[in-house]
């Protein structure tokens, strides 16, 4: 039977073996092989699941003073309820085996607010929908409340966007302040303060020690450290506070675990700070990039192809429809896995600098024609190149390769030290898929009970509704439908080795097929072969919603979208103020991490291209697919190469994984879908097009070879509204970003004299030039 064990009964883990060398009890094979994500109370508490740390129920629970612990019949879960007395930022230790893993728990920031607008706006209540609530129209309703419609919400410090709804209309509040939503209208926001005084953020000092790692000593009076090596909680006696820096002894046990992290939490009574890492090798700190493998995913750098329209190596296969319904952007163009090899080999992605592929869905999909757009006078259905309509879950499609082919992409990626990651279609599966002509019971149904279509329900019912009419959603709620479709995703990890997933339609999937994959990926590759599978999602919504899909058990990462909103709107628009992407930074590294892998992309193949909407050739507020179908977006203007450049610029700047679209090194311009996904082109490229790529090239380089760009803690803040400065440290180095992205030169700050430009150039007066960008490195003495 499993015990729970009080505060003051516990194994002893951890002890001084001498005053600098703390020894931590480690064992070889540890059940947690990744570093355990932090356990996030809300304020009336939240459930613990064992099984996403250590995939099977602890063999017993140690919960620090000020919780409730109550526990249901099902072994392996707990609730734990916060007290009065329970300090914002605390440790829970699961015991498995013998040993005792820590892993942080955070107490809620959430304060109580109140949204009110004047009772006249409306004759019924209306509706209030934002960032809190991923923009679903229909999760809060206002309450009237003397004269005014008023809703009581509770949210995380910081400032929040939203809107009123009401009788299939959008409203602002007219009472409160409001910002350009990027798309040519404005949203109302509502800022939230902290409940006092937020604790400083931890940062590494300047000076290298053997055997120590040196914090800046400038933690306020209430504020207090913890620090773990992995997964376990060292001694207060390994952490000494001198006047101007806090000296962390580094254990023992890291001098023999080979690649290990050092991470440092703090918090007082307001809040807590985000989570500081330093990776060790040997026991000593990484300071030399090229010693990161392919296995560290912060290290990675991601390209992102769709495989029919990347390179075409063999066109025996290409079979496209050739039908009168369909229009040629929206067939098979030829591309497959012997052409992605075929450039693997000539080195493209050698010479252009990313180290990870991301592969578009290659699973077998309908031969004939599905779909419809028609709009604009413009009538097509759609042939499924992209891959994204099923009709198997482990069979590859003929229009892109065999197994063989597909094989020898791993196998030679691999050998040049690359992961290749494979878009995977979880959510649904074409009409013809033999599992919906079997079980037509596991998909949800296509009608609402009020008799409505559940299509594009993207927010009221994500997890049951439909893409189309021919795309059955699974209902991935229950056992009986994940069992099977869990097995059938991790073939492409066992049988053919691919190194992650990045999964499609992540929001509308329910987390028991996150965790039942999780949990099959840990059994069966990580706990035999040692390597850890990548797992990235793709959420559309608030950072709360996407943040509730990342933990130990379930995903690494996600693309964060709402990054890309901000900064497109920023670059594009000088009407939106650089605070706007300041405050987005701020808020994703509040919910993912300084450290997080999310993704940061320069486009995808569901959104215009970047470079067509900075040249004003695209419309936000326009029907981008149509504006694809009825004009020709040309060449892009000489802003436009340059704001794509800044973009990639930011980029590789901030922490997690930057993500290059396909065309994107170069500047393919596009409106959206199909316009978007165009051929890939190799040759014959024009000054512009040579110029951004070898830009796109040496900000890949660059980012492969500073560790303050890959590990160093993260900083941005506005410079008079034209430039964003980004700064990041790690140990001894800081680098510091400067993206103008005005069309005016601007003076730069003081520069330290021993300043090196890494990227960019600025003149001898000091100044930055218009629409450009600099990124300078400067090593402490």
């Amino acid at each position: 039977m499993k015990k729970h064990l009080a505060l003051l009964v516990f194994i002893p883990l951890i002890a001084c073996q001498s005053q600098n060398e703390p020894s931590v009890s480690y064992p070889e094979n540890p059940v947690i092989t990744k570093l355990a994500t932090a356990i996030q109370l809300g304020n009336d508490g939240a459930e613990i699941n064992e099984f996403d740390y250590l995939g099977k129920p602890a063999d017993s629970v140690k919960y620090p003073e000020g919780v409730r612990v109550s526990l249901p019949d099902t072994l392996g879960f707990s609730y734990v309820e916060p007290e009065k007395n329970l300090p914002m930022e605390s440790v829970i230790t699961l015991y498995s085996g013998g040993f005792g893993y820590d892993i942080i728990m955070h107490r809620s920031r959430r304060m109580e607010v109140e949204i009110s607008v004047p009772a006249d706006m409306f004759d019924s209540a209306p509706t209030l929908f934002g960032t809190f609530n991923a923009w679903n129209r229909t999760a809060d309703t206002m309450v009237l409340k003397g004269d005014s419609w008023t809703a009581v919400l509770e949210l995380e410090p910081g400032i929040h966007e939203y809107k009123l709804f009401h009788n299939e209309t959008e409203y602002e509040n007219p009472t409160a302040d409001r910002v350009s939503n990027g798309m040519g209208g404005f949203n109302s926001i509502i800022e939230v303060k902290p409940k006092g005084e937020m604790p400083v953020e931890l940062q590494t000092a300047g000076d290298l020690e053997e055997g120590v790692i040196n914090l800046e000593n400038n933690l306020g009076p209430d504020q207090k450290l913890i620090v773990l090596w992995e997964n376990y909680r060292l001694p207060e006696e390994s952490i000494s506070y001198e006047e101007e820096k806090i000296a962390v002894n580094i254990p023992v046990a890291a001098k023999t675990a080979g690649r290990s992290t050092l991470r440092f939490f703090s918090a007082n009574e307001a809040g807590w700070t985000r989570e500081l890492r330093v990776p060790l090798l040997d026991g000593k700190p990484i300071m030399d990039a090229a010693k990161l493998d392919r296995g560290d995913w912060n290290s990675a750098r991601m390209y992102f192809m769709m495989v029919d329209r990347f390179a075409n190596g063999d066109s025996t296969n290409d079979d496209p429809i050739n039908s009168r319904e369909v229009l040629p952007q929206a067939d098979f163009r030829g591309g497959d896995i012997a052409g992605i090899l075929q450039k693997l080999r000539e080195g493209y992605f050698d010479q252009l600098g990313v180290n990870t592929i991301w592969l578009s869905p290659i699973t077998r999909g309908p031969r004939d024609a599905w779909g419809l757009w028609n709009k604009g006078g413009v009538t097509t259905k759609f042939s499924a190149y992209h891959g994204y309509w099923p009709t198997s879950n482990t069979l590859i499609d003929s229009h892109f390769g065999n197994p063989e082919l597909v094989h020898q992409l791993l196998d030679e990626a691999h050998a040049k030290g690359y992961n290749v990651v494979l878009d995977y279609v979880a959510n649904h599966i074409h009409q013809n898929h033999p599992l919906y002509e079997q079980h037509p019971d596991w998909a949800t149904s296509l009608y609402l009970p009020d008799g409505s279509l559940n299509t594009e329900r993207w927010d009221d019912h994500r997890l049951t509704t439909w893409f189309d009419n021919h795309l059955p959603t699974l209902d991935l709620r229950k056992w009986e439908v994940v069992d099977p479709m869990t097995d059938s995703a991790i073939t492409w990890v066992t049988d053919y080795d691919f190194d992650g997933f990045r999964h499609d339609a992540t929001k509308h999937i329910d987390l028991l097929f996150w965790r039942t994959l999780t949990k099959k990926v840990k059994h069966r590759v990580t706990d035999v072969t040692g390597k850890e599978i990548y797992q990235i999602g793709e959420t559309y919504g608030s950072p709360e919603l996407i943040a509730s899909y990342l933990s130990t058990g379930m995903l690494d990462a996600q693309f964060d979208f709402n990054a890309y909103d901000a900064i497109v709107g920023v670059l594009t628009d000088s009407a939106i103020p650089i605070e706007r992407i300041v405050d987005v930074m701020n808020n994703s590294w509040n919910y993912y991490g300084q450290h997080n892998t999310m993704g940061y992309i320069s486009g995808n193949q569901d959104r215009s291209r970047f470079i067509s909407i900075a040249s004003g050739d695209v419309s936000l507020s326009e029907d981008q697919k149509l504006a694809g179908y009825t004009r020709h977006i040309g060449k892009p203007s000489k802003e436009g190469y340059e704001k794509l450049a800044l973009l990639q610029v930011f980029n590789h700047s901030i922490p997690g994984i930057p993500v290059i679209y396909y065309g994107d090194e170069y500047g393919s311009p596009g409106a959206n879908d199909p316009d978007n996904r165009r051929l890939m082109k190799f040759d014959d490229l024009d000054a512009d097009e040579v110029r951004l790529r070898e830009w796109v090239s040496e900000l890949e380089r660059l980012r492969s070879s500073e560790m303050a760009l890959v590990y160093g803690t993260a900083e941005i803040e506005a410079m008079d509204d034209r430039v964003i400065h980004i700064t990041r440290r790690y140990l001894n180095t800081q680098i510091d970003i400067y993206i103008n992205r005005s069309k005016e030169p601007i003076d730069l700050p003081s520069i330290p004299s021993n300043a090196i430009t890494l990227f960019g150039s600025r003149s001898i007066d000091g100044q930055l030039g218009g629409t450009s960008a600099l990124i300078l490195k400067t090593i402490a003495p």
